[in-house]
C-alpha cells in the first residue's frame, strides 16, 4: 500500500465560470489538504479523500469573493468545507484515466467524473520518496449542488450553470519513518 499526499504549495485547484454569458471568469481555492492510496501495482484500486476550505477561494475580485462566500452561493458560515472522495479510477491508456469521486458541496454528494492525465513521475529530489504530477478536467452543474442564486429574474445568470473545474496537482510520496523501539 502507498500513500500519496497533495503538495500544496504545487497544487491549483481552480474553476472557470461565464460571466454574463459573455466572458470567462477564473478562481481558485487556496487551503486544501488531500490524500491518495492504494496498492502501488494496481492504481484502479486507489482510493482518496480531499477536503477543500470553501472560505479560500479567490476569484480576482473582493466583491465576487465575498459574495461567493455568502449564502446566495457556498454559504461558507454553514458549510466551510467541501470534499471529494475518490471511488473509482479506470485506466484509458499509459497516460491518462478517468477520476470518479463523490463531491460534496453545501452537504450535496454526487457523482462527478474527472478526464485526468499523469504528467510526469520521478524520484523525489527534496526528501520524499516519489512525486508524480497529475491535471484533471470536467465540468459541473452548480445547481445540482445548490448553487442556485442567478441574479435578476428573467435576465441572463450573472455566473454559467455549467462551472469547468481544472486540477494541476503534485502528490507526494512521503519516506516511511521507521517504526521506534523499544
Amino acid at each position: 500500500m502507498v500513500k500519496y499526499e497533495i503538495d500544496q504549495a504545487h497544487t491549483h485547484l481552480g474553476f472557470t465560470a461565464k460571466h454574463l454569458a459573455v466572458s470567462q471568469v477564473r478562481g481558485r481555492f487556496n487551503k486544501f489538504e488531500g490524500f491518495f492510496e492504494g496498492p502501488d501495482d494496481d492504481p484502479t484500486k486507489a482510493r482518496g479523500e480531499v477536503k477543500i476550505e470553501v472560505a479560500s477561494l479567490e476569484s480576482r475580485s473582493d466583491q465576487r469573493d465575498t459574495h461567493l462566500r455568502s449564502a446566495d452561493f457556498f454559504d461558507v458560515e454553514k458549510y466551510p468545507y467541501m470534499t471529494f472522495k475518490l471511488t473509482a479510477l479506470q485506466i484509458v491508456d499509459d497516460e491518462n484515466f478517468k477520476v470518479t469521486g463523490d463531491l460534496t458541496v453545501k452537504d450535496i454528494t454526487k457523482p462527478i467524473t474527472l478526464d485526468a492525465t499523469v504528467g510526469g513521475r520521478l524520484p523525489d529530489p527534496f526528501g520524499a520518496k516519489e512525486r508524480v504530477g497529475i491535471s484533471a478536467r470536467g465540468q459541473l452543474n452548480r445547481m445540482d449542488w445548490g448553487l442556485n442564486w442567478d441574479g435578476l429574474a428573467g435576465a441572463v445568470p450573472f455566473a454559467s450553470h455549467t462551472i469547468k473545474l481544472e486540477v494541476d496537482a503534485e502528490i507526494v510520496v512521503k519516506v516511511e519513518e521507521p517504526a521506534a523501539t523499544a
